[in-house]
């Protein structure tokens, strides 16, 4: 097991176990070695790896069959957003083409129904509010203020619509939110994503739906196809 001085021992247990899954040394399907036997081929503790076969059960990494032992489980049928972070580390922090795009094709789905809530359910203080956070982002200089500016604003955006799941979905996701926003602007500038926060947030103070959706589709789009594609 690889130890690292800044991780705890039950990271490591954990680490070690996602990253033999991802690489294929361990195969969907395959049946794991009993929790003493790891102990010993790991040199850690019992109560390091109930704990770290939980955490992995929890990702989807592994499933727990009750008398039968436990299996290498299909990530990415089972996987949650903890999973598509575990993907992240074990690539060098970097999203795939198609975990890019899947997110994408979410936020088009779902973002022209967010901003409609918002717009009929968030109050005139709530929308100061928002636009404050977008002060912030066009006031943003580098790189890291900007990608968390933006994730700020539209955390917000999805807290307003009042409804809990959207915002937890969103809130959940901010870690490869940032990443892709960071791709982005090292290839095209912050300019177009200030530009496009703008107008939804212009869009919504005016009651109008339609045409802040269609702006949050585009920008999705950007990322996606043509020369600003970050895929």
């Amino acid at each position: 097991m690889d130890r690292n001085k800044n991780i705890s021992v039950r990271e490591s247990f954990i680490r070690t176990i996602e990253n033999k899954i991802l690489s294929g040394e361990l195969e969907i399907g395959q049946q794991l070695p009993t929790a003493r036997e790891l102990c010993r081929q790991m040199g850690v503790s019992l109560t390091i790896v109930n704990a770290g076969i939980s955490e992995l059960a929890a990702k989807g990494f592994v499933e727990v069959k009750p008398r039968h032992g436990m299996y290498v489980a299909d990530y990415k049928l089972h996987g949650t957003t903890e999973t598509l972070v575990a993907i992240m580390r074990y690539n060098g922090g970097k999203l795939s083409d198609h975990d890019i795009r899947s997110y994408c094709e979410s936020r088009c789905a779902i973002d022209p129904f967010v901003i409609k809530l918002v717009i009929e359910r968030a109050s005139r203080e709530q929308l100061r509010e928002l636009g404050l956070r977008l002060d912030k982002l066009l006031k943003a200089q580098d790189m890291e203020e900007c990608c968390d500016s933006i994730t700020d604003f539209f955390n917000l955006m999805y807290f307003l619509s009042d409804n809990s799941f959207f915002s937890l979905i969103y809130n959940s996701t901010i870690k490869p939110q940032k990443e892709m926003y960071a791709m982005f602007i090292r290839k095209n500038g912050a300019g177009l994503i200030k530009e496009n926060a703008k107008e939804i947030y212009d869009c919504i103070c005016r009651g109008d739906a339609e045409a802040a959706g269609k702006e949050s589709v585009h920008a999705m789009e950007l990322a996606t196809s043509g020369s600003t594609s970050i895929i």
